[in-house]
């Protein structure tokens, strides 16, 4: 039984880290930004021969100017529905 609960947990602390190791950001907010810079700086970046995972924080900024007029949960659900490839 404590094996069991201990994978359970084990999971959810896997579970929450990943994307805060992935993004080095604990606010949803500035994880869904990084995600709009990626998606907005990459296909232009490839387009004249540049690393599309380079984005520059300038791009950054400027997605947080977005995501700074919705709340914490807004982002948080557009970040899980990005995730599961679903569109708004």
């Amino acid at each position: 039984m404590r094996l069991i609960l201990g994978l359970i947990v084990l999971a959810l602390i896997a579970v929450i880290a990943f994307p805060v190791v992935y993004y080095r950001e604990v606010d949803p907010c500035r994880m869904l930004a990084k995600d709009m810079a990626h998606e907005a700086y990459g296909p232009l970046a490839e387009l004249v021969g540049k690393d599309p995972d380079d984005v520059p924080s300038s791009m950054e900024s400027s997605m947080r100017l977005v995501t700074s007029q919705m709340t914490g949960r807004e982002c948080a659900d557009a970040l899980w529905d990005r995730w599961m490839n679903r569109k708004s």
